[in-house]
């Protein structure tokens, strides 16, 4: 029987922490089952998604985060064209936000530095990283003195990680 080709990536080397995993042997015990379902959570994940090894406990799913992201373009009103995602992970619901014609930006915070560079690079993999401004640090801090400007064209969304 042939093996199935794997897609090729980006050969760019993940930093320290931050992990794309091939096969299952790799992954450590208490992620194998998220392993199991990386397509439903990364939809391109063959093409070098990153992930640390907590990230797998709380990113969204694609299916769900892209499903979010429509509630929000229907039901924001029409002058927010600005979204900010309070607790951005690996870019779950991020991406899924920049991936949508409703906002003219998405600025996205997350205060692990590790998953912060998992976040950028899987919004490389998707191709929307230029609609994406990044942050590094607490949100209530960054979102009071960096970004107050933002307020009466903005809305925050905020799903902490829960793994």
């Amino acid at each position: 029987m042939a093996r199935k080709k794997r897609k090729a990536y980006s050969v760019e080397k993940p930093p320290e922490g931050c992990y794309h995993y091939d096969l299952v042997g790799d992954v450590p015990w208490d992620i194998q089952k998220y392993f199991h379902q990386r397509y439903s959570i990364f939809s391109k994940y063959d093409d070098g998604i990153w992930m640390t090894d907590d990230a797998w406990f709380g990113v969204t799913p694609e299916p769900v985060a892209s499903k979010i992201a429509q509630h929000f373009v229907e039901s924001v009103p029409q002058g927010k064209t600005i979204i900010i995602d309070a607790f951005a992970g690996a870019g779950g619901n991020t991406i899924a936000f920049a991936s949508s014609t409703k906002w003219k930006r998405v600025y996205a915070i997350e205060k692990d530095p590790q998953v912060l560079a998992c976040a950028k690079h899987n919004a490389e993999v998707y191709g929307v990283s230029d609609k994406i401004s990044w942050y590094l640090g607490d949100c209530f801090e960054i979102i009071r003195e960096q970004l107050p400007e933002l307020g009466e064209y903005s809305v925050i969304f905020a799903s902490p990680p829960w793994g």
